[in-house]
């Protein structure tokens, strides 16, 4: 059996909610964590872009510092 638990501190991702085992029964399998996270269909498909521009401007800062 698993308690929620939420005392005011989200961290950096609010979706996130902190789950506490209260029962150690070895008897019944429980899910593996890849089978019970979730993630949403758009969620992620953005990054390699950002990470794209976010190095071209630190490598035209660099040129700009080095030979500017």
């Amino acid at each position: 059996m698993t308690q929620g638990h939420d005392d005011g501190k989200r961290g950096l991702n609010p979706a996130l909610k902190s789950r506490k085992e209260t029962t150690h029964n070895t008897s019944t399998p429980s899910p593996s964590p890849l089978e019970t996270a979730s993630v949403q269909r758009e969620e992620g498909r953005a990054w390699p872009m950002i990470w794209l521009v976010v190095t071209i401007v630190g490598v035209l800062i660099l040129l700009y510092l080095a030979f500017g």
